[in-house]
C-alpha cells in the first residue's frame, strides 16, 4: 500500500500535534499556566486544553481569563481565587472543586456540572450558566448577578447571601435550595 505525500505529511503532522498537546499538558499541570499557554499561542495550538483531563489540577490563583476549557474535566481541582473572567466552560466537569473567591465573571458554564462545587464569594456576575448542574453547590455570598441560570438544576444549593439581581432564572430547579434575608433576588421574584 502506497501512502500518496499529502497523507503522509497530514499523519506527520497529527502525530506532532498530539505529542505537542501532551507536553503542553504536562506543562500546564505542574504549575507553569502561563508558560504553557504562551508555548500553545506559539505552536498555534491556543485550544490545547479543550477536553482536557485536568482533573484535581492546583489552579490556586491561576490566570485563565478567556482560556477555552470547553468540556475539560477540572473535577476536584482547586479554583481558589483564580481567574476565569470569559473562559469557555461549556460542559466542563467542575464537581467536588473549590473555587472559593474566583473570578468566572462572563464565564461560559452552559450545561457545565458543578455539583457540589463549592464557589463560595465568587464572582459569576454575566455568566452563562443555563443549563448548569448545580445540586448542593455551595455558592454562600457568590455574585450571580446577571447570570443567566434557565434550566439550571439548583436542587438543594446554599444560596445564602447571593446576589442574583437581574439573574434569569426562567425553568431553573430551585426546590430545597437554601437561602436567607441577605440572599438578593432578581425583581419581582419571590422564593
Amino acid at each position: 500500500m502506497k501512502i500518496a505525500k499529502t497523507e503522509l505529511k497530514q499523519i506527520i503532522k497529527e502525530s506532532l500535534e498530539d505529542e505537542y498537546k501532551e507536553k503542553l499538558l504536562t506543562i500546564f499541570k505542574s504549575g507553569n499556566h502561563q508558560q504553557a499557554i504562551a508555548l500553545s499561542k506559539t505552536l498555534n495550538m491556543p485550544d490545547f486544553l479543550v477536553g482536557a483531563d485536568l482533573n484535581h489540577t492546583n489552579l490556586i490563583d491561576a490566570n485563565l481569563a478567556g482560556a477555552n476549557l470547553k468540556n475539560a474535566d477540572l473535577s476536584g481541582s482547586n479554583l481558589a481565587h483564580a481567574n476565569l473572567a470569559g473562559a469557555n466552560l461549556a460542559g466542563a466537569q467542575l464537581s467536588t472543586s473549590p473555587a472559593w473567591r474566583a473570578n468566572l465573571s462572563g464565564a461560559d458554564l452552559s450545561g457545565a456540572n458543578l455539583q457540589s462545587a463549592a464557589v463560595t464569594g465568587s464572582d459569576l456576575s454575566n455568566a452563562n450558566l443555563s443549563g448548569a448542574n448545580l445540586k448542593y453547590a455551595r455558592l454562600l455570598g457568590t455574585n450571580l448577578s446577571g447570570a443567566d441560570l434557565r434550566g439550571a438544576d439548583l436542587w438543594k444549593a446554599n444560596l445564602k447571601g447571593v446576589n442574583l439581581k437581574g439573574a434569569n432564572l426562567k425553568g431553573a430547579d430551585l426546590g430545597k435550595i437554601k437561602y436567607n434575608k441577605d440572599t438578593v433576588w432578581p425583581e419581582g421574584y419571590i422564593p
